[in-house]
């Protein structure tokens, strides 16, 4: 006990009162001292208060990032001392602006940060960058001045002159209220109409919403066809210059052959004449000779040879001896019938492979 006696006993107790009080305050008001820990306070000079005060919101891009700590006037200023949180970060060239935050007219602190540096704590944003409300003592100062300037005289002429004029068109003003009702009545009447009008726009406007992307790929669509018909179109006139050319190439070649050609066109006109003069024979032949093409076509493929019947022929009873003998069917003894060890020749050589007397 001996250690605690003298000054080293003061010095203990100084030490455990201060221990005391900080405890006591950390347990009473621990938000406030993590506030004092964490934020950074910034003042601003304002030519006008505007009626901020202490415990406003402090806002950035429209988010709360501190809260107005004092107002204070400094000569013919006010100064205006805010916190932020540690996490908000101000440039060199920061502006500050004092705005109506709600409808029922209370102030807000707006910052801009601004600037290729940083404000450092405590620094003061000067008046040149800070910007007051305009309030409503300010607009009644303004009305005044603008009213005690204004030239009552001229006022008066100019009513004075619009009383005149409406006295003058009075007459033609009736008529024209009378249209106007007209036409309130009008529409009066077609309000179901024009109701229903503006359900089928709106129908409308929703179904091209829904497709826009169908009428987005139409448009392109239609671009891709005028890009076609442009070159279609580049395409056509090339032709024509084309045939513009070779009709004037034909055009003097006829001119140069025109002995030559003259005899040859008449030729022609005249087989033209006689095909139209016979148009309707040969209208009349063209389905005949359909069913010949088809007869003939039947009878060359049904094997390597042609068979024919010619109409008003010899009957064919007349004619078998005869080609029989010449085919060799009817050659040898014992009634006609060819020897046993001779098959039958024919005196006529029979086509083997398209060729008379050919080999098999």
């Amino acid at each position: 006990m001996l250690k605690y006696r003298g000054p080293r006993l003061i010095r203990a107790g100084v030490i455990g009162v201060v221990l005391a009080i900080l405890i006591i305050g950390v347990g009473l008001q621990p938000e406030r001292l993590m506030s004092l820990a964490t934020q950074v306070r910034y003042q601003a000079l304002f030519a006008d208060g505007g009626g901020l005060a202490a415990g406003n919101d402090v806002r950035i891009a429209g988010m709360k990032v501190g809260t107005v700590k004092d107002v204070s006037l400094q000569g013919k200023n006010a100064l205006v001392t805010f916190s932020l949180d540690g996490t908000a970060q101000l440039g060199s060239q920061t502006t500050a602006h004092i705005r109506t935050g709600t409808v029922l007219g209370a102030r807000i602190l707006t910052l801009e940060s601004a600037g290729a540096g940083t404000l450092r704590q405590l620094d003061v944003i000067p008046l040149s960058r800070t910007s007051s409300p305009y309030s409503l003592t300010e607009a009644l100062d303004d009305l005044t001045t603008n009213t005690a300037g204004t030239n009552t005289d001229a006022i008066n002429q100019s009513l004075d002159t619009l009383s005149v004029t409406l006295d003058q068109i009075a007459p033609q003003l009736g008529p024209m209220f009378e249209g106007l009702t007209r036409s309130s009545q009008a529409l009066n009447e077609r309000d179901q109409t024009l109701a229903d009008l503006l359900r089928s726009a709106r129908d409308v406007s929703g179904i091209l919403s829904e497709r826009s992307q169908q009428v987005n790929t139409l448009i392109l669509n239609a671009n891709d066809l005028l890009d076609v018909l442009a070159q279609r179109r580049a395409a056509i006139v090339d032709l024509l210059q084309n045939t513009s050319a070779v009709a004037k190439q034909l055009s003097g070649l006829v001119a140069d052959n025109e002995k030559e050609l003259a005899p040859t066109l008449e030729k022609l006109n005249s087989v033209t004449a006689m095909l139209e003069k016979n148009r309707d024979n040969i209208a009349k032949a063209l389905p005949g000779l359909s069913k010949f093409s088809l007869s003939l076509g039947e009878t060359v493929s049904g094997a390597p040879y042609y068979n024919a019947f010619v109409a008003n022929l010899q009957p064919g009873a007349l004619l078998q001896p005869f080609m029989d003998y010449a085919f060799g069917f009817r050659r040898g003894v014992d009634a006609g019938q060819p020897p046993d060890n001779a098959g039958p020749r024919a005196e006529l050589p029979w086509p083997h492979n398209a060729i008379p007397g050919g080999t098999r």
